[in-house]
């Protein structure tokens, strides 16, 4: 009987392990892996055919959902080097946009949580590949790289100059392509901003990019601020909730300047207007005249079809209509408080004017994410809220957020000793980036710090602010001023966008045929 027994459960116990194999040899078959569930009854008692998924696992990610090179074939680490030394901008002379994301400790400023963020994903550099990661901060990235290169001086293996130095840079052979390396680098992988390396190729070479390795490219970008409290008071019985005009496509130019209009006003006796005592609508730069229009989903310098900048600003009539339209507006004193106009007569005229909202004597302004973390030292500043630039007008289908040319460029410069090396190390320190450096900034400090006072801006940043950055070539390259020209026009408080436009046009294609040349006859690439 015991016999008995025994063999039916080993027969029973053969069954399991042929069905075990078959399910394994279907889940490990050349498609993705499917599951189902238990077949559901129905009302009638019938059963129902089990939901089967198909989904693919993440190839980015690894079992606990983090970031991994295991899904992009990096072929084995044998280089034989001790330390990777990157160029960065000191905090010497760069007041605000110095590199705090390539060593930890170096100021005592840096957050604490970006500090710790830095420190573990260079420990993991070194216990995995038995490399240290170092800075080297100097005043001016641009002007050390090419003084090296000049003088054949080892002083880096790779490089982060801003995105404008980068361009002349590549453009002075100094720059390897980094597509020359798609060994190591996988610049289609998640951890490489993807809107950056398709706007940054010029006749398909990259010479720089960005990504999960710095997070300048979001401390540069632009939204608008509100003072939650003064737009209570004065605007919300009228337009209703900020964050529901963003989700349900209300939020436009010409809303912005209907709630804006006519608002700043003098605090004292005095009557001309002055941004360290009176009170304003909107807070502003020249530069924002760029800003809104790339808010609007226009470029300045679009690319054709086989990736050669052209001038595409001028092209339509909306166009102009739309430039001109910002200009007009950001010419009134009665309501934009305009930074530049207190150039030369302060020391720094954007904090100086940051400081009316600091203080509670502005409703709205535009902002870069780093004079978000100014206002920490703002004692008394009501709670604030960010939100998307705006659109253009109800029919334009997504909000677009500006990227500014100081943003960093991570780049390979033609004199350093390993290139291969080089381009192995920036795709490990990129793809590590996003478990560590990213979040550290963007859901510890930003959300979680910088905008605690509600849930609803943190949805504004994934949802709308950095769902779409919108960079341009003419931030980046400013061919023949054309970059120039909109923010000359703004700060001289005029709209004559096509006289300057003809004016300039024939040195814009000049720059770009020059720029498209000097790629095409790099002995680098």
């Amino acid at each position: 009987m015991i016999q008995k027994h025994a063999r039916a459960a080993a027969g029973l116990l053969c069954l399991l392990l042929c069905a075990a194999c078959l399910i394994s040899l279907v889940s490990c078959g050349n498609g993705p892996a499917e599951t189902s569930e238990p077949a559901a009854s129905t009302d009638d008692g019938t059963s129902q055919e089990p939901q089967t998924s198909t989904a693919p696992l993440d190839p980015y990610k690894n079992a606990d959902g983090k970031y991994t090179l295991d899904g992009v074939n990096m072929p084995a680490f044998d280089f034989g080097e001790s330390e990777f030394r990157v160029l960065v901008y000191s905090n010497h002379v760069q007041g605000t946009y110095f590199s705090e994301e390539i060593e930890p400790d170096l100021y005592e400023t840096t957050d604490s949580v970006l500090n710790e963020a830095v420190r573990t994903r260079n420990d993991l550099m070194t216990e995995r590949y038995g490399v240290t990661i170092r800075a080297i901060p100097v005043d001016s990235v641009a002007t050390s790289l090419r003084e090296s290169i000049t003088t054949s001086t080892d002083i880096c293996d790779a490089a982060m100059p801003f995105f404008s130095d980068c361009a002349v840079l590549a453009q002075d052979g100094m720059l390897y392509d980094l597509k020359q390396f798609d060994k190591y680098l996988h610049l289609d992988a998640p951890w490489w901003d993807q809107m950056a390396n398709k706007t940054l190729s010029v006749d398909n070479r990259l010479y720089f990019t960005t990504g999960d390795i710095s997070i300048m490219q979001k401390i540069v970008s632009s939204a608008i601020m509100f003072n939650k409290t003064l737009y209570d008071q004065l605007l919300a019985d009228k337009y209703g909730s900020l964050y529901d005009l963003v989700k349900n496509h209300l939020w436009t130019f010409d809303v912005l300047y209907e709630m804006n209009r006519n608002t700043n006003r003098n605090l004292d006796d005095d009557p001309e207007l002055e941004a360290s005592k009176d009170f304003f609508g909107f807070g502003a730069s020249t530069g924002n005249a760029i800003s809104f229009y790339l808010g609007f989903g226009q470029h300045i310098i679009d690319k054709d079809e086989n990736d050669l900048p052209k001038l595409v600003f001028g092209e339509t009539e909306s166009s102009i209509t739309l430039s001109q339209t910002i200009l007009s507006r950001l010419s009134e004193p009665e309501t934009f408080l305009i930074s530049e106009d207190y150039k030369g007569k302060v020391t720094n005229c954007w904090e100086y004017c940051l400081a009316a909202f600091g203080e509670n004597r502005n409703v709205m302004r535009t902002t870069a994410f780093s004079a978000v973390k100014k206002l920490r030292y703002y004692d008394g500043l009501n709670p604030f809220g960010i939100i998307p630039f705006p659109l253009a007008d109800s029919t334009q289908e997504d909000y677009y957020t500006p990227c500014g040319g100081s943003a960093y460029g991570v780049c390979i410069p033609v004199n350093v000793q390993n290139a291969d090396f080089s381009a192995y190390m920036l795709e490990a320190m990129c793809c590590e980036g996003k478990n560590t450096i990213t979040p550290a900034y963007y859901e510890t400090t930003l959300k979680s710090r910088d905008l605690s006072y509600d849930d609803e801006s943190g949805e504004m940043l994934d949802q709308y602010i950095f769902k779409n950055m919108m960079y341009d070539l003419a931030n980046v390259y400013n061919f023949g001023g054309i970059q120039s020209m909109l923010q000359n026009l703004a700060a001289q408080k005029s709209t004559a966008v096509v006289s300057s436009l003809d004016s300039i046009r024939s040195q814009v294609q000049v720059a770009i045929d020059n720029c498209v040349d000097a790629y095409r006859s790099d002995v680098n690439s």
